[in-house]
């Protein structure tokens, strides 16, 4: 179950940075500039322009999601299942965020979250 839940979560962030990349493509070479360097506070308020674009691509949940998804794909390899609070908070996080953004594929983290919390329980009985 963690193979898996982990292969999805790298594959969720991972289509997430491209999809959100290549719709921001045009905000790179800014971001590499130091335009988003100083900027006031009312743009971290409200993002716009290439701090908004930085935040939904390079910036979002993505890299730590697949950075999580490769720490769940390593210990499924040695046999280790990660505590189930990984699940849950994923699984938490997921139906917040989707309650407050629609539609969204946020609601896709469920299926990686489930594996999760069954692959620690099923630790723990074994």
């Amino acid at each position: 179950m963690g193979s898996w839940a982990g292969r999805i979560l790298i594959f969720l962030g991972a289509m997430h940075l491209i999809v959100m990349g290549v719709q921001n493509v045009e905000y790179v070479d800014e971001w590499f500039t130091g335009a988003l360097w100083g900027l006031p506070r009312d743009e971290f308020i409200h993002p716009r322009d290439a701090n908004g674009a930085f935040w939904v691509s390079l910036g979002s949940f993505a890299a730590p999601m697949m950075l999580l998804g490769a720490l769940v794909s390593d210990l499924a390899r040695r046999s280790i299942a990660p505590p189930a609070s990984i699940g849950w908070g994923l699984a938490v996080w997921c139906v917040v965020a989707a309650a407050v953004l629609e539609p969204t594929p946020l609601l896709l983290g469920l299926i990686p979250a489930v594996l999760l919390i069954r692959g620690a329980r099923a630790a723990r009985s074994a």
